[in-house]
């Protein structure tokens, strides 16, 4: 599998990246960086770029038109930037790379929202919009509403792992001096996604755990031992998920059941939704994920070479989702 998608990764690379470079080139002015602020007057969030049109007020009284840009939809996906993030009528002030021949034109690196909001299309939302209407009702704003999630993009049903754009592992603090990266190379997974309510979708993941993939080959036979996930006996990790809190549009709390060698453990993983959409190539719609988490592994008695190896282990997934096809044909998609 690691074949595999080391192999698939490499024709993506390249071609759309020295496209995109001429095309900034040729609009912006890099290193000419500026300041403005005002009123969003028009939105067209649609790929190549999302566009804001925003009034700017000058010291005379007169204003002027400003069309400021980002990045692709898939790349603002990724870190929560959607549709209903900016809108209009949202007063902003915008930090960014201006337009060629003084053009009122900015390729945006930085948002800031009368709300409050510091937004980046590289970094997303530094105040999540759950500590923002926390704070807003705790200074009688009101009460929190609800979110619409960025799953929401895409319909309910079931969906299947894509395992050509699969990750799992996790890595652990090696007496300080560092954190060995290690992966599992097979595994599989499915999701009911409720995309109108986010607290009812379930996740269930399988490992195979002989799969392990390490730097040194004896570390992996160690790691297949009866000191750690003794594969002899139980060939199998497994999580299955008991529950799923949101703490935004793109970001919530993934509980569940987790069994390692035999033994089961409530895990949790901070989740956040990279991108929700339709594929245009295959016409099928597709879901995004990265979490991480950690658990302790003397909870699952692998407890070896404790004076040099912590007991945290670091998890770290990202998975794409993709409509099963039966799912697809009852939905009529």
């Amino acid at each position: 599998m690691l074949k595999r998608l080391l192999l698939l990764g490499l024709p993506v690379a390249g071609i759309p990246v020295a496209n995109a470079h001429h095309a900034f080139a040729a609009d912006y002015e890099a290193g000419n960086e500026g300041v403005i602020e005002g009123t969003i007057t028009e939105v067209i969030y649609k790929n190549p770029h999302a566009r804001y049109y925003i009034e700017v007020a000058n010291d005379d009284g007169s204003t002027e038109l400003w069309d400021l840009q980002t990045m692709n939809l898939m790349m603002l996906g990724r870190v929560g930037w959607t549709r209903d993030t900016l809108k209009v009528g949202d007063k902003i002030k915008a930090e960014g790379i201006l337009g060629r021949d003084n053009t009122k034109r900015m390729s945006i690196n930085v948002v800031t929202h009368e709300d409050g909001r510091v937004i980046s299309p590289q970094r997303g939302i530094s105040e999540t919009n759950a500590e923002l209407n926390a704070r807003t009702a705790a200074q009688g704003g009101g009460e929190s509403r609800r979110f619409d999630s960025l799953a929401s993009n895409v319909s309910s049903g079931m969906y299947e792992l894509d395992d050509t754009h699969a990750y799992l592992g996790f890595s652990y603090n090696h007496m300080g001096l560092s954190n060995p990266q290690l992966q599992f190379a097979e595994f599989d997974a499915s999701l009911n996604l409720k995309s109108g309510n986010m607290a009812e979708s379930t996740v269930a993941i399988t490992i195979d755990a002989g799969s392990v993939v390490a730097a040194v080959p004896e570390l992996e036979e160690r790691l297949r031992g009866a000191e750690f996930l003794d594969v002899a006996n139980h060939p199998e990790i497994t999580f299955v998920s008991t529950g799923y809190s949101e703490t935004s549009e793109s970001t919530g709390n993934l509980s569940g059941d987790l069994t390692i060698a035999g033994i089961t453990k409530p895990a949790t993983l901070n989740v956040t939704i990279n991108a929700a959409a339709m594929n245009q190539m295959n016409r099928r719609e597709m879901i995004g994920f990265a979490a991480h988490g950690t658990i302790s592994r003397s909870d699952y008695d692998m407890t070896d070479f404790s004076d040099w190896v912590d007991d945290e282990l670091a998890l770290r997934v990202q998975v794409e989702f993709q409509k099963s096809r039966d799912a697809a044909v009852q939905t009529g998609r």
